[in-house]
C-alpha cells in the first residue's frame, strides 16, 4: 500500500492508516478496546471480516500486537509504541 513513497511522516502514517476503519479501530484501542468483541461494538457498523482484515494489516504495519491471552480463549489487540503515537493525531 505504498502509494506516495515519501519519508514525510505525516504521508507515511496516512499510508499506514488512511482508510477510516484503521483509524477508528486505532481511536478505540486509544479508548480502551482490547479485545475483538469490545472493538465491534465501539464500531457497530463495521463488518466482522473488515474488523479481522483490519486488525492484520495493522498488526503488519507494526501499529498493534496480537497476544494470546493466558488461560483464556482469544487474542487481546495492543498498541505498540508506534500505535500510541497516533494520540496525538
Amino acid at each position: 500500500m505504498r502509494q506516495y513513497g515519501q519519508f514525510c511522516p505525516i504521508a507515511k502514517s496516512a499510508e499506514i492508516i488512511g482508510d477510516p476503519w484503521s483509524i477508528l479501530i486505532v481511536r478505540e484501542m486509544l479508548l480502551g478496546s482490547s479485545r475483538f468483541n469490545a472493538l465491534q461494538r465501539g464500531l457497530p457498523r463495521i463488518s466482522p471480516t473488515v474488523l479481522n482484515t483490519r486488525l492484520k494489516e495493522l498488526e503488519e504495519r507494526g501499529v498493534i500486537i496480537k497476544c494470546r491471552l493466558k488461560g483464556q480463549r482469544g487474542h487481546e489487540y495492543r498498541l505498540t509504541a508506534a500505535g500510541r503515537e497516533l494520540s496525538k493525531v
